[in-house]
């Protein structure tokens, strides 16, 4: 008996250790109820507690007709009389409580727990008068806003009119419980209980809803709002007050079924934070965690985990979020965006390679080097410097080439990032330029001789291009009458010193003509009429409809006025060849006319025809009847003829020789004219008409009125000409003495300037410094002996380095030189960059070649990791299957004693220590794997600065090209470029002996991966042995628990055969009692003989049998010993079996971690 209770005793120990858990994988999880009091003592408030100012007396009833009066002093909270809101937790004590002063109502407990949890129930212990009426409130908001959950009171209708008592059907309704009466001692204790999910028991919606709605609270508050009734005894009165012995707020985090765990806190103290499963997170597992937001969360229901999944980010997001756009539409099935993309990715999935990357063709897009950063030009290539997705190839825009798109195009120059092209059109002139080709940097374009400019669109200095010509041609502007020996690019036009003019000023200024050494004249052309003013005759060119000498009135068929001189009507034209006519008819009359003044007459010969004139329209008016009106025009027309005739008498008189003007005869062209043209109307009239006029003849003499006009003009004309005629005689005089008094000095000072030019300036010093000439005979403008050139071509050798270099040419051609040098280096420099970038690349693959390894590797430790895990985990089937076994009081003893021995003897193949010192070499191991990605990252750097100065260099080249006026400074330039090469080259240098280095210790990582997946290997062979021991161990527990269940059965059966024989024993007893009790009544005789006999059998039969009995019972305390020393040494091996599993735990953890540190280790 005493090994059976022993056994049942370890089962009960057994039974103790483990607890169940509420599982989470089918459904809806919630923690266990636990009371949120405990630890929040400071959180609960009571608006009224006895004492608190001084002592207090209660009088209370005491046994059958007695009055108890106790103090109540909270004035010290310790104290045994105080009865503060803290002594309603559970731990307080048998005789510890809160209560309120008498005869205060209504009075509220309030706990505020700041957190959101949820309330399962509330148990509510009254020490003395129960209160009528009450009312539990809840707040989810940290009290803002308070809401009634459940209305209690004895007279509902009474104490809370207007509130339903029937069982609510929605989560909105509230309704008031009645409470039961308190019997005949309302002091005695009562117990209220309320459960927010017991009174929407029959609301039909989903527990979990039940949940957030009516049982997740901030905050809970007690408002007692009724004392309760007390009988009223003749004296002194009892007290009425509220009295709470314990208060138990029973329940837990609210996790909305995302969880069965709350955190604990100190002191038992419940934590808010849930310990959320289904990938949820926050306090509450009110939000998918960071990377599992692929759909929304929602709170899980009984069935349905509503498990929140992992956003798709191919291992390169930690974080994603869930945007319903996306959700929508992909037809609700995916709505994760990933978060801050790592290793150059980017895309929604981060399954792009971000801008200046491209994917690696030897790697995975869920791979940390699935995205290389591409070699592509960023200013000439698309899209930033992306590669192509397909071909891996950089795009080049329109105008760039080359595999890096890091060049222009043929006749394209100026690579630029802002030019969505990439490169500009060279702008080569076709007339200025050999070719269409230009530089690919700086647009320069090969110029014919004579042209400069980037295009070669503009002529070199001292040259122009002549409109319709496509060649530049010498300005040659005069030497001693220019300022200078350049001129206009489009007009060709020389700067001129003050008194010459002309293209190349070798003639005189505007508006003057004649020649400048003996003097210019001014011309007399109207600005406003005049086209130009002949530069050898001063003669004026006048414009179209312009007229005059000095192109200064309108030409005939111009009406207006000038210097308009619009074109006439019709009508005039129609006039002029009715003139014409007249005129053909006159001269028929008169073959014989008066001859026009020459340039070479005098003002003499006009008054012989203006007397012609006169007589002629004496002629007319006395051969032609005129009426008065014409008659009076003809007589003012005489008398302005008269008056003509006596100003131009004057003028003859006055005017000198020189002051005959080649426009008075002009003037008396126009009159002689005039003349013609009266004489033909005249004619015509005389043969028309005969003795009579009629007034149709008055057309005639309007003819003549206009010709007086004119002539009436002409001579206003020839009066304001007075003034200018008598200038340019005074003109003409002044400059006769000018060139009387200048003339001779003037050649005189030319003729000492020839003889000067014959001997000075020697120019030999000039030639030294222009081309470095070692001439020693003198050389001047008239005379250059020795050598026919300055600067002979032969002796214009580039200078050597590091040598005095005298003469503009040399140094210009030893900077050219320098030029061609410094670009062969830096295209060298371009192609080592290059070679090292691809060296870099090289790397790179090398990169992922080790990584691939180590992926590798951490593959194999993490299938190994499994493949302990699942051994462990049967491991611990087996050992629980063995505790069972051995603590199952049907087991047999002998069986047990076997499997325990073979359990004691069995050896693991390794050892934990040899173990742990094969962990400690994976963990050497791992410890030198060199870090690839600090290798590359110390690289970069290098390779940065090398860009940085191949920019440098091309800057220096640039600079080289576009310096041309100071010598010294080109050289010094170039000395300094010379040495940034060099050092380019160095760093250059450096930097690809780095990739070298890097590329070795790749090598070496290699090389160290190999020992670790060979010591992988061992452990996994090492852990082989055990998991065949475990196997093995399987397979005997079953036949144990076979055995053991025999061996019961054979103790049962022995049993039953002990007691079987027992209890024959013990009516043999009594039968040999009862014989010999027959035997003593008949005596001796008669059937004494037959007796005796039977009763001697009997005798022997039951010595027989209470020796076989004794035989048991011994046996049977001999299996009992067996049995308790068996069942010691099964609690023996049984704490050695505690310890192997304890061990095969550290050992499963020790492999774990070491697997994640090789997995982090990956470079």
């Amino acid at each position: 008996m005493d090994g059976k209770m022993l056994l049942l005793l370890l089962l009960t120990a057994v039974a103790a250790v483990s607890e169940a858990q509420t599982d989470c994988s089918e459904g809806a999880c919630y923690p266990r109820s636990s009371d949120l009091l405990v630890g929040r003592t400071d959180q609960l408030h009571a608006s009224s507690t006895c004492g608190l100012t001084g002592s207090e007396v209660y009088c209370t009833p005491y046994q059958q007709r007695k009055m108890k009066c106790c103090p109540c002093d909270s004035t010290n909270p310790n104290g045994p009389l105080a009865h503060t809101v803290k002594e309603v937790l559970s731990t307080a004590g048998p005789e510890r409580w809160w209560q309120s002063r008498k005869e205060v109502s209504p009075v509220t407990l309030q706990l505020d727990f700041n957190n959101l949890f949820k309330l399962d129930n509330l148990v509510l212990s009254f020490k003395g008068p129960r209160p009528n009426a009450m009312v539990i409130e809840k707040t989810s908001d940290n009290g803002r806003t308070w809401q009634p959950a459940l209305y209690m009171a004895t007279d509902c209708q009474s104490s809370f009119p207007g509130v339903s008592t029937a069982t609510p059907v929605t989560l909105d309704q509230t309704y008031c419980h009645s409470l039961p009466p308190t019997g005949a001692n309302p002091f005695q204790e009562h117990t209220i209980e309320f459960s927010p999910l017991r009174q929407y028991a029959y609301v039909p919606v989903p527990t979990t809803q039940k949940i957030n709605d009516v049982a997740g609270l901030t905050g809970l508050r007690v408002r007692l709002a009724e004392l309760g009734d007390v009988p009223r005894p003749p004296g002194r009165a009892l007290s009425r007050f509220f009295a709470l012995k314990e208060m138990k707020v029973m329940g837990s985090c609210l996790c909305h079924g995302h969880a069965s765990h709350c955190l604990l806190e100190a002191n038992n103290k419940v934590s808010p934070q849930c310990d959320c499963q289904h990938n949820t997170a926050g306090v509450n597992c009110e939000r998918c965690d960071d990377l599992y937001n692929d759909l929304p969360w929602r709170p899980a229901e009984e069935g349905d985990t509503f498990i929140c999944q992992r956003c798709e980010c191919n291992n390169h997001a930690e974080r994603c979020h869930f945007d319903p756009a996306v959700y929508e539409a992909s037809g609700r099935r995916s709505g994760g965006v990933c978060e801050g993309c790592l290793h150059h990715t980017t895309g929604p999935k981060c399954d792009q390679c971000a801008p200046g990357y491209q994917q690696n063709p030897h790697s995975q897009m869920d791979r940390p080097d699935a995205c290389l950063r591409c070699v592509c030009n960023a200013e000439g290539s698309l899209n930033g410097g992306q590669c192509d997705d397909d071909t891996g190839l950089c795009q080049c825009k329109v105008h760039v080439e080359g595999p890096r798109c890091d060049h222009c195009r043929m006749g394209y120059y100026g690579l630029s990032a802002s030019n969505p092209t990439g490169c500009s059109k060279c702008s080569c002139s076709p007339e200025g330029s050999l070719s269409d080709i230009c530089d690919a940097v700086t647009g320069q374009c090969p110029c014919r001789p004579h042209f400069h400019g980037p295009g070669c669109q503009s002529c070199a200095r001292g040259y122009w291009k002549p409109p319709l010509s496509e060649y530049c041609q010498l300005c040659s502007c005069d030497p001693t009458r220019s300022l200078s020996d350049t001129c206009d690019q489009s007009t060709g036009q020389c700067q001129c010193r003050p008194g010459f003019g002309g293209r190349t000023c070798d003639g005189c200024p505007p508006n003057t003509y004649g020649d400048p050494l003996i003097g210019c004249k001014p011309c007399l052309c109207d600005a406003e009429g005049t086209e130009v003013c002949d530069k050898r005759t001063g003669t004026c060119v006048c414009h179209p409809g312009v007229a005059g000498p000095r192109c200064d009135s309108c030409s005939r068929g111009r009406c207006d006025s000038f210097p308009a001189c619009k074109a006439c009507p019709s009508c005039f034209f129609t006039l002029d060849a009715q003139r014409q006519s007249l005129s053909s008819a006159l001269k028929g009359i008169t073959p014989t006319l008066p001859s026009p003044p020459g340039g070479s007459g005098n003002l003499g010969n006009l008054g012989p025809k203006i007397r012609d004139l006169e007589d002629r329209l004496n002629s007319i008016q006395d051969s032609v009847s005129l009426p008065p009106t014409s008659s009076k025009q003809i007589d003012d027309a005489r008398s302005q003829l008269k008056n003509l005739r006596d100003q131009v008498d004057n003028i003859n008189n006055d005017l000198s020789p020189l002051g005959k003007r080649p426009d008075v005869s002009k003037e008396l062209d126009k009159l002689q004219d005039l003349l013609d043209t009266l004489d033909g109307e005249y004619n015509a009239k005389k043969n028309a008409v005969g003795n009579s006029i009629n007034p149709g003849d008055a057309g005639a003499f309007t003819a003549i009125k206009n010709a007086y006009d004119d002539s009436t003009d002409a001579e206003k004309k020839v009066n304001a000409t007075k003034d200018t005629v008598k200038e340019s005689a005074n003109v003409r005089e002044d400059t006769l003495d000018l060139q009387k008094k200048d003339y001779p000095n003037n050649t005189q000072d030319l003729n000492k300037l020839d003889e000067n030019m014959a001997s000075r300036p020697n120019l030999t010093p000039v030639a030294k410094k222009v081309c470095g000439s070692l001439r020693t005979e003198p050389c001047t403008p008239r005379q250059c002996e020795g050598e026919e050139d300055l600067c002979p071509p032969e002796r214009m050798l580039p200078c050597e380095k590091n040598s005095t270099c005298v003469g503009a040419l040399p140094l210009a051609k030893t900077a050219d030189a320098d030029v061609k040098e410094v670009k062969d280096r830096l295209e060298k420099l371009s192609n080592k960059i290059t070679e090292a970038a691809e060296q870099f690349l090289d790397t790179q693959d090398t990169t992922n070649d080790v990584r691939q390894s180590a992926d590798d590797l951490k593959n194999k430790m993490k299938q190994a990791t499994n493949e302990l895990e699942e051994d462990f985990k049967e491991a611990q089937d087996v050992v629980k299957e063995l505790k069972d076994f051995l603590s199952d009081p049907a087991s047999n003893l002998s069986h047990i004693q076997d499997v325990s021995d073979w359990i004691l003897n069995t050896k693991l193949p390794l050892s934990p220590p040899a173990l742990k010192r094969k962990l400690e070499d994976l963990k050497d191991l791992a410890a030198n794997l060199p870090d690839s990605t600090s290798i590359v990252s110390k690289a970069r750097p290098q390779l940065i600065a090398a860009k940085k100065l191949l920019e440098k260099a091309q800057d220096a080249r640039d600079t080289a090209k576009g310096v041309k006026d100071n010598v010294d400074e080109l050289r010094q330039g170039f000395d300094s470029v010379e040495g940034s090469l060099s050092d380019m080259e160095e760093k250059l240098q450096d930097t690809m002996d780095l990739a070298d280095a890097l590329n070795n210790n790749l090598t070496k990582a290699k090389n160290h991966l190999n020992p670790a997946e060979k010591t992988l290997d061992d452990v996994s062979s090492m852990i082989a042995p055990t998991k065949a021991h475990m196997d093995e161990l399987k397979g005997i527990v079953p036949n144990g628990r076979e055995s053991a269940e025999n061996a019961q059965e054979n103790a049962d059966n022995a049993e039953k055969d002990a007691g079987a024989a027992n209890q024959d024993m013990l009516s043999a007893q009594k039968q040999l009692d009862r014989l010999k009790d027959e035997a003593a009544a008949r005596g001796p005789g008669g059937e004494a003989g037959e007796g005796a006999e039977r009763l001697a059998k009997l005798k022997k039969d039951a010595v027989a049998l209470g020796n076989t009995t004794e035989s048991m019972v011994d046996a049977l305390e001999g299996k009992a010993d067996s049995l308790r020393q068996l069942q010691d040494e099964i609690i023996q091996k049984s704490s050695k079996l505690e310890g192997l599993e304890e061990r095969l735990k550290d050992l499963l953890e020790k492999l774990r971690k070491k697997a994640y540190d090789l997995s982090t280790c990956q470079g």
